[in-house]
Parts: C-alpha cells; sequence; structure tokens
C-alpha cells in the first residue's frame, strides 16, 4: 500500500478519535455546568479566546459596529477575559469615551490591567464588581456587553435586571454567544431572560452557531 495513503489514514483516524474526545468533553461540561454555575477559570479564557475565534467566529470588530457605538459613550462589559472585545470597544468610544471592564477574578483584571498598560490604553477601566451589585449609578450607562458570559452567571435574570437599573433610557445591552461554549444556550432562552428583566428586542444577528443579540428598555405605554 502507498505510504502516503497509509499516513493519510492514520491522519484521519486521529483526527476523528481527537473530535470524538472533544464532542464527549463538551457533552460533559454542559451537563455539569447546568447544574453547578461556576466562573470560568482565568486561565481558560486564553483557550476560548483564540486567534481562530477572534478572526472568523465572533470578530471583535463586527461585534463592536453591531452595538451602535458613539464617541463618548460610558459602556460596561460583563467578563472581559484577555480584552480582544474589549480593546475594539474603546477604540470606536474615543476620545471622551470610557469602558469599564468588570470581572469577579481578580487573576482576569489583573491581566487586564497588564496589558492596557502595555498597550497604553487610556479609556479601559478594569474593575472587579458584582453582577448583581454593580458600582454605577442609576441609568448612567450607555452601553453593557457581555460575549459568551452571561450564561455562567447563576441568576442570570437577576443580573440583567440589574443591567436594566444602570442602563440609560436610550441604552442598549448587547450579548453574544458562541455553540462550543459549555454554557451555550438558545436564543429563544436569552430572549425569555431579557423580556422578563424588562427588556426588547432591538435587533439580531447570526445564526444558531454563534450570534448576536441587542436589546433595549421596554417602552412603558
Amino acid at each position: 500500500m502507498n505510504f502516503w495513503l497509509i499516513l493519510r489514514i492514520i491522519f484521519l483516524i486521529f483526527l476523528i478519535i481527537l473530535g470524538s474526545f472533544f464532542f464527549i468533553v463538551f457533552v460533559i461540561l454542559r451537563i455539569i455546568r447546568r447544574y453547578y454555575k461556576f466562573p470560568i477559570p482565568g486561565f481558560m479564557t486564553r483557550l476560548i479566546d483564540n486567534p481562530i475565534r477572534r478572526r472568523f467566529i465572533q470578530k471583535p470588530n463586527r461585534i463592536a459596529e453591531r452595538m451602535r457605538l458613539e464617541p463618548g459613550m460610558i459602556v460596561v462589559e460583563i467578563g472581559p477575559g484577555k480584552g480582544s472585545y474589549t480593546k475594539a470597544v474603546a477604540e470606536k468610544v474615543l476620545p471622551n469615551g470610557k469602558v469599564y471592564a468588570i470581572d469577579i477574578q481578580e487573576s482576569v483584571i489583573n491581566r487586564l490591567k497588564r496589558r492596557i498598560k502595555k498597550e497604553d490604553i487610556s479609556n479601559i477601566v478594569p474593575k472587579i464588581d458584582d453582577a448583581f451589585n454593580l458600582s454605577f449609578e442609576n441609568k448612567s450607562v450607555d452601553r453593557i456587553f457581555a460575549i459568551a458570559c452571561l450564561p455562567e452567571i447563576p441568576d442570570p435574570v437577576k443580573a440583567l435586571k440589574e443591567f436594566h437599573r444602570i442602563l440609560k433610557p436610550s441604552g442598549i445591552i448587547s450579548l453574544s454567544e458562541l455553540f462550543p461554549d459549555p454554557d451555550y444556550p438558545r436564543r429563544k432562552t436569552e430572549k425569555k431572560w431579557a423580556e422578563i428583566a424588562g427588556f426588547e428586542l432591538d435587533e439580531e444577528f447570526g445564526n444558531w452557531f454563534v450570534y448576536q443579540l441587542n436589546f433595549k428598555k421596554k417602552l412603558i405605554h
């Protein structure tokens, strides 16, 4: 048998085994995360926020463009990870706008602080904060966004109600989810959470694999 053919067969078998392994791990993680919510460890953000995801799937600039950002806006990001999306949003609210990147894990915040210092970014403010009790005044924020983060929170509706409190009447909350995430919720699930918290759908983008939903506060008649 041809040597290259044998090599190709071996490589194909390897890919099948590898794919099966990751599928099993994915299923197990989804089961665990369904019943036991906990923050994604800081080191895992390096795997989740990878170049393939940023270049081909959840592009930071595209996510930011869909949020209809304007210079001078005050933005809050929930769960900044490595800061790729934080940076894209921060660039669009210059010169006077700011992005407050919040997380409950000190390791995530410290890593982001090192990055913005290294890259000399002046309008990103990393801070530890509680999604259920945010340190922002009522109706003081123009935009809130979370990339594959809201489902990690033990009570998403409670968090959304807190976002509702700090969001301006004309503000937007933007949520984006990715199917490989163990906490991935279907669109209708996230829409239901938002509706209960007092939001209504403004725009939606993407498909079942990766989507982005923009919500605004419900109008009171």
